[in-house]
């Protein structure tokens, strides 16, 4: 995690004085908008969970970040086709 990011964070925990009511975002440059950004924070150390940024440091997965980060249509295509797949899961009952 970049250094100055884990420092904001810090000083926005409770534990350390923070205000209990913050919400820290995902998306640290454009956390109002629906874009792409996530996959460049990842790339600049700006993951907020290590789940996160380890996407941006497993070789398997760093294509795909890189790709993401740099193609805005790509990230809205591979989106559209992910929610429509969502769409089909039935839901279980019972």
């Amino acid at each position: 995690m970049d250094p100055r990011l884990f420092k904001a964070l810090k000083m926005s925990c409770p534990q350390f004085g923070g205000n209990v009511d913050i919400v820290a975002p995902f998306d640290v440059t454009t956390p109002f908008s629906f874009d792409n950004a996530y996959y460049g924070n990842l790339e600049a150390k700006l993951g907020l969970l290590a789940s996160d940024q380890a996407l941006s440091l497993d070789p398997r997965t760093k294509p795909l970040v890189q790709e993401l980060a740099k193609d805005k249509h790509k990230f809205f295509q591979a989106f559209a086709d992910a929610m429509e797949k969502m769409g089909g899961i039935g839901v279980k009952r019972g």
